[in-house]
């Protein structure tokens, strides 16, 4: 009888250890994030890593608020698109950001308005003012999340998963004609669980929001990438000094001492004449060549006169092929 005891006791006492150990965890919610079609688990990054195939200058994007469609008005989900796109294209180490900060200060500036909307005029003019190449907006048209719970006898288990579609196009500023458009999904889920109602509650969190979004602009990237390097390169000049021209690109944009540029005019703007829409600029006259012969400042390069003559600020400038 007493060995009966005692081994009732040591199985009582491991019922009692056991349900202790499951309190304990159920306490402090048990949280795991995955991303479906990320770059953390399907390799999608490295098609986004810099390379060495690319050697030629950077282009200098820029990337606006993107517009808030979503049905319920999600707060703040625009503007987090456009740093988290802004974050993606950074780690290409293929471009120069503009910050979307400064974008959107310049566009108040100019009155142009930050909603997102960009047409040809305002390509255009965003080219001149900051040096831009591209730049890439759009609108973010739906997003959901949903709660999925489990009951395990004593253990519940929620799922959030958020989803979301975005809307994106590239618009050449030489030219203010559009590149690309194209749309693209996101998914993110959450995972929270728990014992006896402990530490199972799942609450709003942006990590659903940004992580959907980082899903759907991450595969968005790799489109949008084939078609900006596809995108020739080109400056403005910046200020002229005798037979001295500044640029304003320079090392950090990948030029070097000896680099030849084509100077080029902008050219008439073409207007839809049906429509009376502009819809971007012809191809100017060449003016000349220059040769870069050192850099200055943050980005910018000093380039001596080769050929021509008539040279201004804000014309085009690009290597010659």
């Amino acid at each position: 009888m007493k060995v009966k005891r005692m081994k009732n006791e040591k199985a009582f006492f491991g019922v009692v250890v056991l349900a202790l150990c499951l309190v304990v965890a159920g306490c402090s919610p048990k949280i795991s994030g995955v991303v479906r079609n990320d770059s953390s688990v399907t390799g999608i990054e490295d098609q986004l890593a810099p390379g060495g195939k690319y050697t030629g200058p950077k282009l200098r994007v820029g990337v606006v608020n993107f517009q808030n469609k979503t049905p319920s008005r999600v707060m703040g989900i625009g503007e987090a698109a456009a740093d988290i796109l802004c974050t993606i294209l950074q780690k290409t180490g293929r471009f120069i950001v503009i910050p979307q900060q400064d974008m959107a200060s310049i566009l108040k500036q100019q009155s142009l308005g930050a909603s997102g909307v960009i047409d040809p005029a305002t390509a255009a003019k965003m080219g001149k003012i900051l040096g831009l190449n591209a730049i890439v907006t759009g609108a973010i048209t739906a997003y959901s999340e949903v709660e999925e719970g489990q009951d395990l006898l004593v253990y519940k288990q929620k799922k959030q998963v958020a989803r979301v579609t975005v809307d994106y196009r590239i618009v050449d500023t030489t030219t203010g004609v559009q590149i690309m458009a194209d749309s693209g999904q996101g998914v993110y889920s959450k995972s929270t669980g728990g014992v006896l109602g402990l530490g199972a509650k799942s609450s709003y969190d942006t990590d659903l929001r940004d992580g959907a979004l980082r899903d759907a602009l991450t595969k968005a990237m790799v489109n949008m990438l084939a078609q900006l390097e596809e995108k020739e390169w080109s400056g403005r000049i910046a200020g002229i000094k005798g037979n001295m021209v500044y640029i304003n690109a320079g090392k950090k944009t990948g030029l070097k001492v000896g680099d030849i540029l084509v100077v080029q005019e902008l050219g008439d703007k073409i207007i839809d004449p049906q429509t009376g829409v502009p819809i971007g600029y012809a191809p100017g006259r060449i003016k000349g060549e220059l040769m870069v012969t050192s850099f200055f400042g943050n980005d910018g390069s000093v380039a001596v006169v080769r050929s021509g003559a008539g040279f201004r600020v804000n014309d085009i400038v690009k290597l010659k092929k």
